[in-house]
């Protein structure tokens, strides 16, 4: 079976949006400024982003190599536009100086943005060991969002 080119194509672009959002992430947990319990929380999800990236990894290379069959119908433009946004906000936390609060609300901003994208519902796979990858990313991604929303919001 030939690699479907454009799915391969938007399963990296998927990866690497949870990659970079992986960096922003283990960036703010090294923030001398952040108390040690702020610290380890957003350690603690980095890893769980860098994990979605290797599931999307993963999906990648069952498609490819082990032709599981994937249908993916995503906006390949709305995609681009979130890849930039990212892109920016990992640029952005490299060079700028956060607070907590702030890092609380470009994390809620950017979990929220990949929530209601639904890009994961835009994936069709059948295999149940993708399938539980792909239901794992969705309620860490709506985790993420209740949690980051709350503590920008100072709900703790």
């Amino acid at each position: 079976m030939a690699i479907n080119k454009e799915n391969d194509r938007l399963l990296k672009i998927l990866s690497t949006i949870e990659s970079g959002i992986a960096k922003i992430y283990k960036r703010f947990s090294a923030k001398k400024n952040f108390g040690k319990p702020v610290q380890k929380f957003w350690q603690y999800i980095s890893k769980e982003e860098e994990l979605h990236a290797e599931y999307f990894e993963k999906i990648r290379k069952g498609m490819n190599t082990d032709n599981i069959p994937v249908k993916i119908n995503i906006d390949i433009e709305r995609l681009k536009e979130f890849v930039n946004k990212v892109n920016r906000s990992v640029k952005d936390v490299m060079t700028e100086e956060y607070s907590e609060s702030d890092a609380y609300s470009l994390g809620a901003s950017i979990e929220v943005e990949m929530n209601e994208s639904r890009f994961l519902e835009g994936i069709e796979i059948t295999d149940q060991k993708f399938t539980k990858m792909l239901k794992k990313i969705e309620n860490d991604t709506e985790k993420h969002r209740i949690v980051l929303v709350n503590y920008s919001r100072d709900i703790k």
